[in-house]
């Protein structure tokens, strides 16, 4: 798996911020490198990578800029199945991809090659803490990279921790005054089962007569057992007819209620809930239909007292077409104003007509004919136009011939000497390739390098302390190698891990050598017991003492073999009275014999590490010395010198290369400065100096100069041609006006003798023409005007009559006198009175619609009225009675016998349970054979019978 880009989404101080690693490229190492100063996101682009592959904890140190739950991450990984764009949000704490769905943490698992979390930080995420702790865990042999180590340089894999869990299993099944261990378990359960063998052992012959009085008890106890059931079956019995004798007495009780009840008839189901409807609705009904019968009388009575005109509503539609006629009659009223404007509109053509020199002709015959204005009009606008053309024509003419003129004097100004083109072209080559050179940019370049190198190399010189020779010196100098040196490291790293490991295995023997001292002393004391070497001492003593006295045979060796007896007695005694601690004791002195032994090894291995650490000192002095380094000097400051004395070789050599592009790039400029001070003398001019740039500018100058006057020459003959050119075209577009104009002249003339415009006097010029034309153009909107008018104040006197004329028709129809002089007003009060008429029919028809109404409201309540008569003699021809609350008598009646019945049927129920009987006749025959007091006298009995057998 590869992080090919790293997105900080929302992650720390980050927002928004990626790190794109690119692709793998050939050839080249797939490392990247990320440098940045204290705070600049280090340790937070860590743990983004862990949190992704692994998931974000439950409290993250990086949630204090976008809360905890908006914390996300993403990348894009390079999986073996391809590329694949993964997100992590706190939320959830799920794998997403691009769009937002949940994916399966597999893909991650399957390219971490089954790593957790700690693995993974412990290899990939090293910081100054965790190299800090690892140092420790290193130097105390902890860890699995401190067990690495000590495994390399001991031999010993894994040998102390095999040590540490035998131990364990050693502790766990006995220790000394341990009371959880698996021995101290097994002993109190040894216990247990002796004072469970102690309780049940019995003696055969009691063990025969114990079996056969177990025997005859449980014969008794077989036969006890049945002659109870009997008794509790009986018992149950008794009680059960005990239980249903008051039910017998309430039977038939009931059954005399229910004679009492036999001849009522049991009516439907649904009487007993309709029948207080029944009775509420009588009154109700009743009351419905008289105010029914009321409302009916009223509304006819109020319509029959509306009265209608007839004729006047039949002539609604004649007075109503009135509005449009009165409206055009109202409008027409103004008819003496519009006959003062047509008076206006003639007077106006009368002044036109004269001021066109025709005042005794009528202005509409004055008018020409459109296409004629329109050619008129044509012909002037198109008089202007010729006569600028002409005019400006003219002027061209006049300033072509100007530039001639001036044109011949500037060429006769100029030199038009003939040069040397082949000259020419190879000074321009010479100019080109000068310029084209960077010999300058190479020198000067070479310079700095030259300058900068030497500055390094003297650093570097400078850096190698204590040695006084030259470069060659330097370059001779015998060096080791970086395999040597490579050997001496891990040599050194090996000692030293070694001597590490061996002093701590020292200082934990010595203090366990103490600890074991302690406890073989604290037994001693506590005890008095002595150890295995103290009791074969003595038990050699008491032997001794014995062949001395059996030799001997005096009072005194006796006294002595006495003593040693006693002695030794004492201290068997005491080690098998204190068999646990003695064993202890054992214990103890045989660990601190192992101990001893082990911390004399201990130190001899240190020893001999010590011994190859001053050998590997020696062979390193021996090299310090002859490379000019102190004897006391470290791999180190070997590596350091090596590394520069490579760097200053190595800037020699660069120096050298640069010193020989430096000469080259001098060597072409001086080239160049001979090329340009021999063009310079092919075109007759001395050069000054030798300087390139000078040399430089002077021929480019020299190049212009040349350049500017071949331009100039070239620039006057065309302008001459052009002159000449010029020339003739404005004469020939002199003539070309002036025809246009004679053109146009004759063309209007032809076109003014072709109407009245002809017969004035003297000829109208086109200035004259086109006023008449403009005053023409008055004449036809005063006459479509003058027209329009005169229709108008036509219309509206026929308007004014047709309205008196309809007025008068609709009220000669209704007999009413007809108004002449204001037809107005009598049309008003023809529509007012239309709409009287109108409102009376109007009401007239609501009330006739509202009786229809209260008809069939009338109706419906007679008819409810007598379905609810008929419902009633159904509920009262059922019962016999004359009234519903008779009626409700008897359903309250009928609903008792029911309940009397469902009284006798449970009742008959349980007595037929009871007795186990399938009918109630069959029941009652058993229960008519008891007395209740004789099966109380016998309950009793058996209850007490039944108390005194109780198990």
């Amino acid at each position: 798996m590869r992080i090919r880009r790293l997105d900080l989404t929302r992650y720390g101080r980050f927002t928004n911020h990626s790190i794109d690693f690119g692709a793998p490229e050939g050839g080249k190492p797939d490392f990247h490198l990320i440098v940045g100063a204290n705070e600049a996101g280090k340790s937070t682009l860590t743990a983004a990578i862990v949190d992704l592959l692994f998931g974000m904890g439950q409290r993250s140190p990086y949630g204090f800029l976008h809360g905890y739950d908006g914390m996300q991450i993403g990348a894009a990984l390079e999986l073996p199945s391809g590329e694949r764009e993964v997100v992590r949000v706190k939320r959830g704490a799920r794998l997403r991809d691009a769009s937002g769905q949940a994916i399966d943490e597999g893909i991650l698992t399957a390219g971490l090659s089954g790593i957790d979390r700690e693995a993974y930080r412990m290899m990939f995420c090293l910081d100054e803490e965790t190299l800090r702790m690892g140092g420790e865990s290193i130097l105390a042999s902890q860890g699995e990279l401190g067990q690495l180590l000590f495994s390399a340089s001991a031999g010993l894999a894994a040998f102390g921790q095999r040590l540490s869990k035998l131990q364990e299993i050693v502790d766990a099944f006995h220790k000394p005054r341990g009371r959880s261990t698996e021995l101290s378990a097994f002993k109190a359960r040894l216990d247990e089962l002796k004072a469970r063998k102690e309780a049940i052992n019995v003696l055969a012959t009691t063990h025969a007569q114990l079996v056969l009085d177990r025997d005859d008890a449980s014969a008794k106890y077989e036969a006890a057992l049945s002659e109870r059931s009997k008794s509790k079956l009986r018992f149950d019995e008794i009680n059960r007819y005990l239980g249903v004798l008051p039910d017998l007495v309430a039977l038939k009780s009931l059954r005399l209620d229910l004679s009492a009840l036999a001849e009522v008839p049991q009516p439907p189901a649904a009487w007993a809930e309709r029948l207080p409807e029944l009775i509420g609705a009588e009154g109700r009904i009743k009351a419905a239909c008289e105010i029914a019968s009321a409302t009916v009388d009223r509304i006819r009575r109020e319509r029959d007292g509306i009265q209608i005109e007839q004729v006047l509503i039949d002539a609604g539609p004649a007075i109503d077409a009135l509005r449009n006629s009165e409206a055009r009659y109202v409008t027409a009223l103004d008819i003496s104003k519009r006959e003062s404007e047509l008076a206006v509109i003639e007077g106006n053509l009368k002044k036109i007509a004269e001021r066109l020199d025709h005042a005794g002709e009528l202005p509409a015959k004055l008018v020409l004919p459109a296409t004629l204005v329109g050619k008129l009009r044509g012909l002037i606008d198109r008089r202007s136009g010729l006569r600028e053309r002409l005019q400006a024509a003219s002027r061209e003419y006049i300033r072509a011939s100007d530039a001639l003129s001036a044109a011949k004097q500037v060429l006769a100004s100029l030199d038009a000497t003939d040069h040397d083109e082949v000259l020419a072209a190879r000074v321009r080559l010479a100019l080109d390739q000068a310029r084209a050179s960077d010999h300058a940019a190479r020198e000067n370049a070479a310079l700095r390098v030259v300058i900068g190198l030497q500055d390094k190399l003297k650093e570097q010189l400078n850096q190698l302390g204590s040695w006084t020779g030259d470069l060659d010196q330097l370059a001779a100098m015998k060096a080791p190698t970086t395999h040597q040196i490579e050997d001496w490291r891990r040599r050194g790293e090996v000692i030293r891990q070694a001597g590490v490991k061996h002093a701590s295995d020292i200082e934990s023997l010595t203090d366990r050598m103490v600890e074991l001292a302690a406890t073989i002393t604290s037994i001693k004391a506590a005890t008095g017991l002595v150890d295995d070497a103290a009791a074969r001492s003595s038990r050699v003593y008491r032997d001794d003492a014995w062949r001395t006295h059996r030799e001997a045979l005096s009072e005194a060796t006796a006294a002595v073999f006495e003593a040693a007896l006693r002695n030794d007695d004492g201290i068997t005694e005491t080690r098998l009275s204190q068999t646990s601690l003695a064993a202890d004791l054992r214990q103890a002195v045989q660990a601190e014999a192992m101990t001893a032994a082990k911390l004399r090894r201990a130190e001899q291995l240190h020893t001999d590490t010590l011994a190859l650490k001053a050998g590997l000192d020696a062979e390193l002095a021996a090299t310090f010395i002859v490379i000019g380094l102190p004897s006391d000097a470290h791999v180190a400051d070997l590596e350091r010198l090596l590394m520069r004395r490579a760097s200053a070789l190595e800037i020699s050599a660069q120096i050298k290369a640069a010193s020989a592009d430096l000469r080259t790039a001098q060597e072409d400029g001086a080239a160049h400065v001979g090329r340009l001070a021999a063009a310079l003398k092919s075109i007759g001019v001395l050069p000054s100096e030798n300087e390139f740039a000078n040399l430089l500018v002077g021929l480019q100058t020299a190049i212009d100069r040349r350049t500017t006057l071949r331009s100039e020459l070239s620039h006057a003959a065309k302008s001459l041609e052009q002159s000449v050119t010029e020339l003739a075209t404005r004469q020939r577009d002199v003539a070309e006006a002036q025809a246009a104009q004679d053109d146009w002249q004759q063309e209007w003339d032809v076109t003014v003798k072709s109407c009245w415009l002809s017969e004035v006097p003297s000829p109208l010029g086109p200035d004259e023409v086109s006023q008449v034309l403009n005053v023409l153009a008055e004449i036809p909107p005063l006459e479509s005007e003058r027209e329009s008018l005169s229709h108008r104040i036509a219309a509206m006197k026929r308007d004014q009559d047709q309205f008196i004329q309809a007025v008068s028709s609709v009220a000669s129809s209704l007999q009413i006198p007809a108004d002449k002089d204001d037809p107005v007003k009598l049309a008003a009060d023809l529509r007012r009175r239309l709409e009287t008429a109108r409102s009376y029919e109007r009401d007239r028809s609501s009330k006739t619609a509202e009786l229809e109404r209260a008809v069939i409201v009338n109706r419906d309540a007679l008819e409810e009225f007598t379905l609810h008569r008929a419902d009633v003699e159904t509920h009262t021809s059922f019962f016999g009675v004359a009234s519903l609350m008779e009626v409700s008598a008897k359903i309250d009646e009928a609903n008792r016998r029911s309940e009397l019945e469902r009284q006798l049927k449970v009742l008959s129920s349980r007595i037929t349970a009871a007795c186990r009987t399938e009918t109630l006749e069959a029941a009652e025959a058993i229960l008519a054979e008891f007395e209740q007091t004789g099966l109380e006298a016998e309950a009793a009995s058996l209850a007490s019978r039944l108390e005194g057998a109780r198990p």
